[in-house]
């Protein structure tokens, strides 16, 4: 099987837009995961001003509607969680374009006010904390997050040792799936990764290149080493849980 021409998957049935993997666990094909206990909605890797940074860079991409926002106030009137907490990379730099500040501001002020907004740092919010000082954002943020048996990580970090996890979620992985119907026909999906007491959201944001499973190497240590026992593709509105042992052969961490 030659994973770069796509790859079909074993026929099972997608199950509908949420999944619990565990008790009070809840994967949604929207990219998100909710925590009955605690009431906390996660996502990951927002990259809000993606374009913007890249045009900071001398890449001209076209500016156009954000539907972050849109979706995540989506994601609010179905779950009604309390908090919302961003597993890192809420912005994907932290220069000065206006544009990226107005997004954040966007992003804080668009919530429901019931919802309070958190962040886990990642590797592109180096140095956010001061922006959103100046910025006269009250933000909380923090490299690592605890409640009760949940740990909250980006990825790019090992984690603190800590006793009484039993789950660990991160993002910082992007990961995806190529499709295929076996013949010319593939399609590149967002996943989630799921064992080992760990969950790895996709990315949250659309810009967000995924790495693709079974020809990219999964960037963290921290996931490098996890030996997970499903991806969870994320097929529009649905979800389709592919046990590892049935993805195709390649450059994967410690499996089995």
């Amino acid at each position: 099987m030659n994973p770069s021409r796509g790859w079909s998957a074993p026929p099972q049935r997608a199950d509908a837009g949420s999944w619990a993997v565990a008790e009070g666990v809840h994967l949604d094909a929207r990219r998100a995961v909710y925590l009955a206990k605690g009431r906390i909605l996660l996502v990951a890797d927002l990259h809000l001003g993606y374009a913007w940074a890249q045009r900071q860079r001398g890449q001209l991409l076209p500016i156009g509607e954000d539907d972050t926002l849109t979706r995540l106030n989506a994601l609010c009137a179905d779950w009604a969680p309390e908090v919302v907490m961003v597993l890192g990379d809420l912005v994907h730099a932290v220069a000065s374009p206006e544009g990226i500040r107005e997004a954040v501001i966007a992003l804080v002020r668009g919530l429901p006010s019931s919802v309070r907004l958190e962040v886990v740092l990642g590797n592109h919010d180096l140095r956010l904390e001061s922006r959103l000082i100046e910025w006269g954002v009250p933000l909380p943020c923090a490299e690592e997050r605890r409640e009760g048996q949940y740990r909250f990580i980006h990825g790019h970090l090992l984690p603190t040792e800590g006793t009484g996890v039993l789950w660990t979620f991160s993002g910082h992985e992007h990961p995806a799936l190529e499709l295929g119907d076996g013949g010319t026909t593939s399609a590149k999906v967002p996943a989630f990764l799921v064992g080992d007491g760990r969950v790895v959201l996709p990315a949250f944001s659309h810009w967000a290149g995924g790495c693709v499973l079974g020809r990219q190497p999964l960037l963290g240590e921290w996931a490098r080493a996890a030996r997970f026992e499903k991806a969870v593709a994320c097929l529009g509105p649905r979800l389709l849980p592919i046990p590892w042992n049935r993805l195709p052969r390649g450059v994967y961490p410690a499996i089995s």
